[in-house]
């Protein structure tokens, strides 16, 4: 069965577009590298903790220590594993597989 490379949909997706669907309370402007702040959501966070780089889609967290990229994001928010979180993004951007 073909699958979706993780580069490929990264490529595709457009970080700070993602993370501002994703995180509603994201506000604000990225510094010059893309790095912004926000309040985490995988943790009871009232103060931002949570770092996003909306160029690259790289996150850490520096209250509960996640870290990944967007497709781990996604995983975590919405409870996927790896590859349902890339068949789920690629459904989302309407992104067809590789062969």
């Amino acid at each position: 069965m073909p699958r979706l490379s993780p580069e490929t949909l990264k490529a595709a997706i457009d970080p700070e577009s993602f993370y501002r669907v994703a995180l509603p309370n994201l506000k604000g402007k990225p510094n010059v590298q893309g790095w912004i702040l926000a309040v985490c959501p995988f943790h009871s966070d009232s103060e931002p903790s949570l770092s996003i780089n909306l160029k690259h889609g790289g996150f850490h967290c520096f209250g509960c220590g996640e870290k990944g990229d967007l497709i781990s994001f996604h995983a975590k928010l919405s409870r996927l594993s790896f590859r349902e979180a890339i068949n789920d993004l690629a459904r989302r951007y309407l992104l067809t597989l590789e062969n």
